[in-house]
């Protein structure tokens, strides 16, 4: 994975390494000193995040950059009360300038960093700028505060808090000195642990200080039955690479999850650009990947990197990446025809299917709309339980099937969703919908996923389909068909177990309408979802039939025909394995409540 990471930042262009790129927020001081160490000029200027980035504050900002710390673990003041790490600049918290702290660590500071000077030249100019430090740079920000504070124009826009940043840089310095300078830091700095460099052929190698921890402190986390202490060095110029890659993801330049590709490394370049097109706006994962299959038109051979913080959550290879969905994914009005999926047109692509259809079946839980109108993806966030955002339910499937709608959607792994896992997230997530629904408030939202259920019946087992039409969608279409004519018909009856499943659900359905109870809830379906077999199944009908029987005008026709089918059915059976038609039977538009169709052969 190192490797890989190599290559793709040392692919990049230079310019891209800073592309917007800002200085850290606070005060930014230009300073020129005499060759007897008196300040001859000085400029300033204070800095506010997404401010406009002056001509001055990206001379500073270029300064700025090759004057940070690989981290504060590798300080070169002992106390870290200096943050930068520069013989030709001084960096420091205005808290710490304000306790008189930062006054105290120069002798240290300066002290290790003139260590890191080429020449004699730079040496004399790190005496000069300490001397400085010393004797005058506390009046002298003093007075550019104060400066600050008289100014209309600087007040307005700015206002020192204690955890603004106060950088002081040498003038008299140019960039690119500051720049070796770093680098001598940096060849020392950027691998883990001194003790385990190696120096090989003129070149030292060690472990990267990036993405690889020792955890000496913490035995419960250490290979102590391991034969070896290092299991991989890099060169320093590899862990440069390296470090250059955590500063791009420490300031947000590139896309989580990162495609590395291997062959066309110039869409590395391209990756990243499209990504930093507008600062304003963050191009999202998947709209990088349309912009590339749209000039390309096939993509794959490329590593898939997730990093959350400091942490590798995901890598894997892509060999090929197939984003359109052939043939689209149409959801059909199956249960209700308005506001909801049905209106969105086919869903075309992959991503939009994450967004239409993943977002919908974990209840907003995974893949998260937010209210800017953006997107918040937690495959592997971690997640903490709160009742108040999700059930138990829902946050079960989501731990239990994340990863693999990851795979799925973002490596075109088709085989990691089955069949089996897609009805287990349905059914389980309508069952604890209709569990939930307390409020009357899931009634939308069951017929939604149905709609969503029996629309996508086999498309995760293609082989589910016998013919091009003969699909649960249409097998829904026809029952809700089928139960007309059965109730029209005087001699057409129920002969099969799919139709005794629908027409049971429609039966139990307009029963449970009949109760006067004010809470009344699709809850009520739970008890008859829980029998196994079809005589207990019946049983329940029966019961709540005597419960509400007076309610039943004699001559309901169409209640008492499709009664008299469903109780006089038998099968063997196991009445789980019909749910899912009992659930269409019971949320689709109720037969029995239909007007009266003109028919050749009527009922008495």
């Amino acid at each position: 994975m190192l490797r890989e990471i190599i290559n793709f930042t040392s692919d990049l262009a230079p310019e891209l390494l800073i592309r917007d790129v800002q200085p850290s927020e606070g005060l930014q001081i230009m300073i020129w000193l005499t060759k007897s160490g008196k300040l001859e000029n000085y400029d300033y200027k204070p800095f506010k995040k997404n401010q406009e980035v002056t001509p001055f504050l990206k001379e500073c900002l270029m300064r700025e950059i090759s004057s940070k710390c690989v981290s504060m673990n590798k300080a070169l003041d002992s106390k870290k009360k200096i943050h930068s790490c520069s013989p030709f600049c001084v960096a420091f918290k205005f808290k710490t300038f304000k306790s008189g702290e930062a006054n105290q660590r120069y002798d240290n500071y300066f002290e290790v960093a003139k260590s890191y000077c080429q020449t004699k030249e730079q040496e004399k100019w790190t005496d000069l700028l300490y001397k400085f430090c010393k004797m005058d740079i506390d009046k002298f920000i003093e007075k550019i505060r104060k400066e600050i504070e008289e100014s209309r124009e600087d007040k307005r826009q700015f206002k020192f808090s204690d955890n603004h940043y106060i950088w002081v840089y040498l003038g008299n310095i140019s960039i690119s000195e500051f720049e070796q300078v770093h680098q001598n830091y940096l060849c020392c700095k950027v691998f883990n642990k001194e003790e385990f460099n190696v120096k090989q052929n003129g070149k030292t190698f060690g472990v990267s200080d990036y993405l690889t921890g020792y955890n000496q402190k913490k035995p419960f986390l250490q290979h102590l039955t391991a034969s070896f202490d290092v299991n991989n060095r890099v060169s320093s110029e590899d862990a440069l690479w390296l470090y250059r890659f955590s500063q791009l993801k420490a300031n947000n330049q590139l896309p989580n999850p990162l495609p590395i590709f291997i062959e066309k490394r110039e869409l590395n370049q391209e990756v990243v650009e499209i990504f930093n097109r507008d600062k304003d706006i963050k191009i999202s994962y998947s709209q990088i990947i349309e912009a590339i299959y749209q000039k390309y038109q096939d993509l794959g051979n490329y590593y898939l990197l997730n990093i959350q913080g400091k942490a590798v959550k995901d890598f894997d290879f892509v060999s090929s990446f197939s984003f359109h969905l052939d043939p689209p994914v149409r959801i059909q009005p199956l249960f209700i025809e308005s506001g909801s999926l049905v209106n969105s047109g086919p869903i075309r692509n992959i991503f939009e299917f994450e967004r239409e259809i993943v977002w919908r079946i974990f209840n907003n839980q995974l893949v998260q709309k937010i209210k800017d109108g953006g997107w918040r993806y937690r495959y592997f966030d971690d997640i903490v339980f709160k009742p108040q955002y999700m059930s138990a339910t829902t946050f079960q499937l989501i731990l239990k099937y994340r990863k693999a709608f990851y795979d799925f959607i973002y490596k075109s792994k088709r085989e990691t969703v089955n069949n089996r896992m897609f009805h287990d997230i349905m059914q389980t997530s309508i069952l604890d919908d209709l569990g939930k629904d307390e409020q009357h408030n899931k009634s939308f939202t069951i017929k939604e996923k149905l709609n969503i259920w029996f629309s996508l019946y086999e498309f995760f087992d293609q082989s589910l389909k016998k013919g091009e039409n003969d699909t649960m969608a249409n097998q829904v279409v026809y029952l809700q068909e089928r139960m007309k004519e059965v109730t029209q018909q005087r001699e057409t009856h129920i002969t099969n177990d799919n139709e005794f499943a629908f027409a049971a659900g429609q039966v139990i359905y307009f029963l449970l309408d009949q109760s006067e109870t004010a809470n009344k809830t699709h809850a009520l379906l739970e008890p008859f979802l829980q029998k196994n077999d079809c005589e207990q199944l019946k049983t329940a009908i029966s019961r709540t039939l005597d419960r509400y029987k007076h309610k039943i005008g004699f001559y309901a026709r169409r209640f008492n025909k499709l009664a008299a089918e469903v109780l006089g059915y038998s099968t063997g059976v196991n009445m789980k394995n019909l749910m899912p038609l009992i659930l269409a039977g019971y949320f689709s538009d109720n037969i029995i409540y239909g007007k009266k169709e003109v028919e050749t052969t009527t009922l008495p």
